[in-house]
């Protein structure tokens, strides 16, 4: 696994605030409505192969330091990796907001 500098996850923690609060920089809102209305079988989502896949994927967007990096990391992904790493990091999305409104 890559060395993942502190600042790197404040970095990506502070994507996902933004995300939690309708603001997404990474992702372009035609890609994530594209995505998230596609159904899925999350039993082939949650498979070793794919999740290993995901964490992979986003392991290196979050090493990469700044938003440009990160923004061509996006580009140059293939379209299932993408769609992967949107799912992945959406449901990442709802699960911290999910924990959040539990906790207040």
């Amino acid at each position: 696994m890559a060395n993942i500098e502190e600042t790197s996850l404040e970095r990506m923690e502070a994507l996902l605030s933004h995300s939690a609060l309708g603001v997404h920089v990474l992702f372009e809102n035609k890609d994530i409505a594209e995505v998230l209305k596609e159904v899925k079988d999350d039993k082939d989502f949650y498979s070793f192969e794919k999740m290993k896949k995901v964490q992979d994927v986003m392991t290196e967007l979050i090493t990469k330091k700044s938003y440009f990096e990160k923004m061509a990391y996006l580009q140059a992904l293939d379209s299932e990796s993408y769609h992967m790493l949107v799912r992945a990091y959406f449901h990442i999305v709802e699960n911290t907001v999910r924990a959040n409104h539990e906790h207040h």
